[in-house]
């Protein structure tokens, strides 16, 4: 299971709708509504190996669609997993020894 984090989208303000979509913006996935910022998605199991997903965004007024590469994506498996690992908000996965 993928998780992705939003800090912020510029030119939106919560509450808007959140799809998630393949490379070219098809099959799209609602995944609801986001109210508030910074907000954490669990991305739909059809993408969990996806190298390339589409975020789409949809308020209103407007609609924002951004391409993200998931190898750039941090990875959440070993989120504060059993104290041997520590993932930080930036991205750096420690090892304590």
């Amino acid at each position: 299971m993928t998780q992705l984090i939003i800090n912020s989208v510029t030119g939106f303000v919560p509450p808007f709708s959140g799809y998630v979509c393949d490379f070219y913006g098809n099959q799209c996935v609602y995944i609801g509504i986001i109210s508030s910022l910074p907000t954490t998605i669990t991305l739909p199991s059809q993408y969990d190996n996806a190298p390339v997903i589409t975020l789409k965004l949809v308020d209103n007024n407007c609609e924002k669609s951004t391409i993200l590469y998931c190898a750039d994506l941090p990875p959440t498996d070993k989120q504060f997993q059993d104290g041997e690992f520590f993932f930080f908000m930036d991205g750096d996965n420690y090892e304590f020894q």
